[in-house]
């Protein structure tokens, strides 16, 4: 499923994580057709204000918003920024029914501890306490 080039699904995540910034590098890398707007939720400038979504709705879980306004969260979302890039083989297993609900709660999980999780993996911290994604 491709969608429609004339406008972007927007992407709201936490440029302040690095394992949230590393992912999104290569999400950006993968969009050859700039399809994806990556929003950085940390960044100064982000007017959280200007959204119907929380700022902490949107630091607990990957937030997306398709061109139709509809919204996506957690791993529906992320499974359907792969398959908008051209790599969502790479994550179709986690939609399968039986694994879709494991998937999901591992995904929530894994929101709550990112921070903890990317000092473990060794990724350290971005510098201002925040990421930056070049375009």
């Amino acid at each position: 499923m491709q969608p429609d080039n004339t406008a972007q699904t927007q992407v709201f995540y936490d440029g302040a994580c690095p394992v949230c910034n590393a992912e999104m590098k290569i999400l950006r890398h993968w969009d050859r057709k700039d399809y994806l707007d990556l929003i950085d939720i940390a960044a100064p400038g982000f007017d959280a204000q200007a959204w119907p979504v929380s700022i902490a709705d949107m630091n607990a879980l990957l937030h997306v918003r398709l061109p139709d306004g509809a919204w996506l969260t957690g791993m529906v979302a992320t499974r359907h920024l792969y398959r908008t890039v051209g790599r969502g083989w790479m994550l179709t297993f986690t939609g399968w029914p039986l694994l879709s609900r494991l998937f999901d709660r591992a995904y929530a999980w894994f929101a709550r501890h990112r921070m903890p999780i990317s000092m473990w993996l060794g990724i350290r911290r971005c510098a201002d306490s925040a990421c930056r994604i070049p375009r």
